[in-house]
């Protein structure tokens, strides 16, 4: 029974803990229904008058958010893509060719989850290689994912016997076939975990995109705020609202996919 009690009470302060989380985005979301004067105060107080619509309109009128998505969406799906086919693939190779070229390579890429990337001197790289904007910016990206891909997938691959590929090249098919038709439908979970985590990583950048999309045709959801504060330097009610419609797609594509998320994130962590 003590321990019953014990655990319920745990429980009940875990949860009011993890309510405080919730205050950030509470804050935004109230302001952005205020009007100009009471956002500028930026308390928790509920608008003495509610401007939901107006706010909203205006922030989608100003802030260029149509041209904004699609920019998000040019530079977010292909990137994602890349990484997800590039990662799986050296996963695979790393993971089951057994040498000590592929363990020293494979050592080498993970450095890359604790290197910290040096944007400046990429930037002038890129500049100096006529790769500008979203080409640029696309790669950077990739690169910097390319470390967590293959990271996920040589744990995930642990998984998966050899004997299937084995069994796979007896009956005649190459590297190839073995990969994309036996073994790459059985990567869903960590793909799609891999997916999420790439595509809210990307979809919210704001450390490299300022960079390499630094104009306003080119930019994405993150960088529309940019807009608010150069026009509407004090509209801090705009300013709450673009914040909000930023994050909308990426909190919805969450909750849609967190029970493939868990999947594949403990999928092969205590086997092999």
């Amino acid at each position: 029974m003590a321990k019953k009690v014990t655990g319920m009470a745990a429980e009940i302060f875990a949860l009011i803990c993890s309510l405080f989380m919730l205050v950030p985005f509470y804050m935004i979301l109230i302001n952005s229904f205020k009007s100009k004067e009471g956002a500028a105060l930026v308390n928790l107080s509920l608008p003495d008058e509610w401007h939901i619509v107006e706010n909203y309109t205006e922030m989608f009128r100003e802030g260029g958010l149509g041209l904004a998505f699609r920019n998000s969406v040019l530079l977010t799906v292909p990137s994602v893509l890349v990484i997800i086919f590039v990662s799986s693939l050296a996963g695979f190779v790393l993971q089951r060719r057994v040498s000590k070229a592929s363990k020293r390579l494979l050592m080498l890429i993970l450095m890359g989850l604790f290197i910290p990337g040096q944007i400046i001197p990429t930037y002038f790289i890129c500049y100096y290689m006529h790769v500008r904007t979203f080409l640029a910016a696309g790669l950077v990206l990739i690169a910097s994912n390319l470390s967590m891909g293959v990271f996920l997938y040589t744990g995930y691959f642990k998984s998966i016997p050899r004997e299937l590929d084995e069994s796979a090249m007896l009956d005649g098919c190459n590297g190839l076939q073995l990969f994309f038709h036996i073994i790459f439908p059985l990567l869903k979970p960590i793909t799609v975990t891999l997916f999420i985590i790439t595509f809210m990583g990307i979809w919210n950048d704001f450390g490299t995109t300022i960079y390499f999309l630094n104009s306003s045709r080119n930019f994405t959801l993150t960088l529309t705020i940019y807009n608010f504060f150069g026009v509407h330097s004090s509209d801090w009610n705009l300013v709450f609202a673009n914040v909000i419609a930023v994050s909308l797609p990426v909190i919805i594509v969450y909750f849609m996919a967190q029970k493939q998320i868990m999947s594949g994130m403990t999928s092969g962590a205590v086997k092999g």
